[in-house]
């Protein structure tokens, strides 16, 4: 767990970030394309070598890279970071759902109480996420899916090849992919105008939440059930108020505390062995 553990770190600001560089005039799709092809090449530097991209199940996992950034981007614009936050906590469930299909991996009674943990915890620390826009709910349900869709259909891939080769040829697949949405974009007119907020901001989301994050993310796949593995995600909401004080000044309150708890028992439940 400590490998999406430290995923669900990097990730912890990703929304707060976002909805930032949306601020600064990055549009959804273009950010999600500067963001890629910089992972993209941190993760080829890391290899060292071009990835294997002739291969059906590789281009899949691409294509639904490049979906999971598409629409989590505009549903953040869409419905704000707050809302980003609690309703992509269904990625653990959707893991859990799909696990058994996709990598023959019964999800036992322990890794649901976990989930169940710390999707309550998690609620908790963020609060109340406001009114936000329907399409943009829709679209923050659907990056669930479908990063839970990247998480099982990569997994036994990533236990024989490794979690650096394959996160880096579905990333190099994806840029197609993106690169079309951003184009789509602009040619209707939306601007992208990058200053110097804005380039942090979008170094940030390259180098921490896609290179590294994806990488720790399959790493942790690789060597653990999915189900298990995905419970750690929860950490996203707390990790990203705990920074939100230390950075922006926001008051940690008691309900903080005790989700913070609840979360931490949810990982703890979901480590424990099952009956087989």
């Amino acid at each position: 767990m400590l490998w999406s553990a430290l995923a669900a770190a990097l990730w912890g600001g990703l929304y707060v970030v976002s909805q930032l560089a949306f601020g600064n005039h990055l549009p959804p799709a273009s950010l999600s394309f500067v963001r890629l092809l910089i992972g993209v090449l941190a993760l080829l530097v890391a290899l060292r070598a071009w990835p294997r991209l002739r291969e059906t199940r590789v281009a899949v996992l691409g294509a639904i890279l490049s979906v999971t950034l598409l629409v989590q981007a505009y549903g953040t614009y869409l419905s704000g970071a707050a809302t980003g936050s609690l309703l992509t906590l269904m990625t653990p469930v959707f893991v859990a759902l799909l696990a058994p299909f996709f990598l023959h991996e019964k999800t036992r009674l322990p890794q649901w109480a976990g989930i169940g943990l710390g999707i309550a915890g998690a609620a908790v620390v963020i609060g109340p996420a406001g009114a936000g826009s329907l399409l943009g709910d829709f679209l923050l349900v659907l990056a669930s899916l479908t990063w839970a869709a990247f998480t099982v259909a990569g997994g036994n891939l990533v236990r024989v090849r490794g979690s650096l080769a394959v996160t880096a040829a579905a990333a190099t697949w994806a840029v197609p992919f993106t690169a079309v949405a951003a184009a789509v974009e602009l040619a209707a007119g939306t601007r992208m105008a990058l200053n110097a907020a804005g380039a942090a901001e979008v170094l940030y989301l390259g180098l921490g939440a896609t290179a590294l994050g994806w990488w720790a993310w399959y790493r942790g796949v690789e060597g653990a059930p999915a189900a298990a593995v995905a419970v750690p995600f929860l950490l996203q909401p707390v990790i990203g108020v705990g920074l939100s004080a230390l950075f922006l000044g926001a008051h940690l309150t008691i309900a903080f505390a005790a989700g913070s708890a609840l979360v931490a028992a949810g990982m703890l439940v979901a480590s424990l062995k099952g009956e087989r």
